[in-house]
């Protein structure tokens, strides 16, 4: 498991969010799970099989998030597995994990069975009136990139070109259909009652750098009081190894300020601009070739950037006054540079 994803569980395990993404998928955001009733579950699961020569092999999964929801009548294990990227074997991983939580449960019953079974049943090692915890698991992905894998193990298989023979051979197939949650690319996020509202709004737009920084902005709020957990999970969530590496003493500071780490990364595509300026001007041959092309790439760095800015704020339909604000220049002139742009 990479750092990445290891910062975004340890931010869901949280009871609270856990119970919102399940709420929210599940139930339409009505609060059915709650967090009171939800209790982390050993994440190691370890089954002893035979192999072809008759050998006990020991096989282990280690699932990211596994909770016990206990409510009334209600058992259920709901896990969660991150990615971020995508992953083309999927609706196999999980019917593995899940497999493999059922099978545990098959072998721990068995140690309790009474003194008095039925030969099937001993054969079965499993009770007629037996029933397993049922094991609902998420596919939480936060990839930038579409997914294109499969969402179920009959997509995995080559049935050939046939399509009637093809559906016949499905009916005897058995299936395993993924839940994936694409958190880019959700909809209805109001269905969420915990901070994943904002945090899945932000992803949303992340990949715009003008919108993030107007998005953080427009939440400043929450975005100014970060506890270390949610600092390093949006490290995750933004790709920023800056980000997610920041430690932090006890008692040093006990909130985070992501308006003022945007703000760096900003300035640093800002400046990266101004050098590919500088090097073009470089390259011009002219005698005063560096001073001039020093003086032409920070011009042609700033200038770029502000008409893509200004050009990514009209597309979210800003008005020209607000444009002009941010970028701190005349109405006119912002007039002009989507003159230019457009």
């Amino acid at each position: 498991m990479g750092q990445a994803d290891v910062n975004v569980n340890l931010w869901l395990k949280d009871t609270k969010r856990f119970a919102d993404l399940f709420n929210a998928i599940l139930f339409q955001g009505k609060p059915v799970i709650l967090p009171e009733n939800l209790h982390l579950s050993p994440e190691t699961t370890a089954v002893s099989l035979q192999d072809v020569q008759g050998k006990n092999v020991v096989k282990k999964q280690y699932r990211d998030i596994i909770m016990n929801w206990q409510d009334q009548a209600v058992l259920m294990l709901l896990a969660v597995e991150s990615q971020t990227a995508i992953h083309y074997a999927a609706p196999l991983k999980v019917m593995l994990y899940d497999s493999l939580e059922y099978a545990e449960q098959v072998r721990v019953k068995w140690k309790e069975r009474p003194p008095r079974l039925s030969s099937a049943e001993f054969l079965s090692r499993f009770q007629k009136n037996d029933k397993l915890i049922p094991v609902i698991t998420l596919i939480f992905y936060y990839g930038t990139e579409e997914w294109d894998g499969p969402l179920e193990l009959h997509q995995m298989f080559d049935l050939g070109t046939e399509k009637s023979h093809a559906e016949r051979m499905k009916k005897y197939l058995p299936n395993y259909r993924i839940n994936l949650v694409d958190v880019r690319r959700l909809k209805n996020l109001e269905s969420f009652q915990s901070d994943l509202q904002i945090i899945f709004g932000m992803l949303q737009c992340s990949q715009d750098k003008y919108a993030l920084r107007t998005y953080v902005a427009n939440h400043k709020d929450y975005f100014q009081k970060l506890d270390l957990e949610t600092y390093h999970a949006l490290g995750a969530f933004l790709n920023s190894r800056q980000l997610m590496e920041i430690s932090v003493e006890k008692n040093e500071m006990e909130e985070l300020d992501m308006c003022k780490a945007l703000e760096d990364i900003y300035n640093d595509g800002v400046q990266a601009g101004i050098q590919t300026g500088i090097e073009q001007g470089r390259q011009s041959g002219i005698a005063e070739g560096e001073a001039h092309g020093k003086e032409l790439g920070i011009a042609e760095g700033k200038a770029s950037h502000k008409k893509e800015v200004a050009r990514q704020m009209q597309k979210l339909g800003y008005s020209l006054d607000a444009i002009a604000a941010v970028l701190r220049e005349s109405v006119d002139g912002i007039s002009k540079i989507l003159a230019v742009v457009g």
